[in-house]
């Protein structure tokens, strides 16, 4: 079978969701071309900085290498967090990465839980569980992810955080919200990213629009030695992510497409929600960490949480670095 682009090369991946048959080369241009046209509608092209924020899987290495294809590599500058789980973290794919990263001329700061919060993400399991408390690892690791990207991007002057969230990520992301009844959140889930504090780096995701199997395929097609295995936290206690990727999948399978379209239509109606909502002022300031938190709440999700496991004494205001 001939790619349904080039008329040349065999065919090699058949997309559902366009009906084309495409060979290697064609399929990876896809991408990119993906990539690049929602980088350009964000307005990545025009900015001084972006920090990248890599784990080591397979998005990380496919956000870099798309973006590292149309923007001046010594404009991107990539940011890895270890969160301190056993088994999970291993040094060699920190290596790895930052090899793969100096190939295309991107530096890569490392930071951690451990340094930079006080604590492994074990350690904060550990201590909440033996306080009784009912929050899941992934409660824990998004709300300090979020926080220490966000802190990196201010330290080295980012004009945007670039994460490599693919369309599965986001969708999952838009129904778990549409559940949970959360406007404001969803409204900065949309293709244009809202700045709610002057202490808020923006976030965009340039993979939005790209499925997790092309991610997989194009990282397979490059030879990159990403991290595979899954974090032990989620196959032990499903989140609920997990049940609405399942749903998802279903319906995917049964009309391909619908998760773009899904992505689309939901990009139309936040746009007439941004026009029609009158957002509050900007965001009030934790009392310990004086980082952005919630309207109405004196301190952040992150710091309630240390001290429900013990780990911080607000009476001492101890601030986290």
């Amino acid at each position: 079978m001939i790619c349904d682009v080039c008329k040349a090369r065999e065919a090699e991946v058949y997309q559902p969701h366009s009906g084309k048959r495409l060979c290697r080369k064609c399929f990876i241009e896809d991408v990119r071309a993906r990539v690049k046209e929602e980088s350009l509608k964000i307005g990545l092209d025009k900015a001084n900085k972006i920090l990248l924020a890599v784990s080591g899987g397979k998005d990380s290495y496919v956000l870099a290498d798309t973006l590292a294809s149309f923007i001046d590599p010594q404009k991107l500058i990539a940011y890895n967090i270890t969160e301190g789980i056993h088994g999970y973290n291993r040094r060699e794919q920190i290596e790895q990465l930052r090899k793969y990263l100096s190939s295309l001329g991107i530096e890569l700061i490392e930071d951690s839980f451990k340094q930079s919060v006080g604590y492994t993400l074990d350690e904060m399991m550990k201590y909440s569980i033996g306080k009784g408390l009912n929050v899941s690892a992934c409660t824990f690791c998004g709300g300090f992810r979020r926080k220490l990207i966000n802190n990196a991007g201010r330290a080295v002057s980012a004009d945007y955080v670039a994460t490599g969230h693919n369309l599965d990520d986001e969708v999952q992301a838009i129904v778990i919200n549409l559940i949970r009844g959360d406007l404001l959140r969803l409204i900065r889930f949309a293709d244009k990213p809202i700045k709610l504090s002057s202490k808020f780096v923006l976030r965009v995701k340039p993979l939005r629009k790209v499925y997790e199997w092309e991610t997989t395929l194009y990282a397979y097609y490059s030879g990159y030695q990403f991290q595979e295995l899954e974090c032990p936290y989620i196959s032990t206690r499903p989140t609920l992510r997990a049940k609405v990727r399942e749903l998802l999948y279903m319906l995917e399978d049964k009309k391909p497409g619908t998760l773009l379209t899904i992505l689309e239509e939901f990009d139309k109606l936040a746009e007439k929600v941004r026009n029609q909502t009158q957002l509050k002022e900007e965001l009030p300031t934790c009392k310990i960490c004086g980082e952005p938190t919630s309207y109405g709440r004196e301190i952040c999700k992150n710091c309630e949480l240390l001290i429900s496991a013990g780990l911080l004494n607000y009476h001492q205001n101890l601030p986290m670095s």
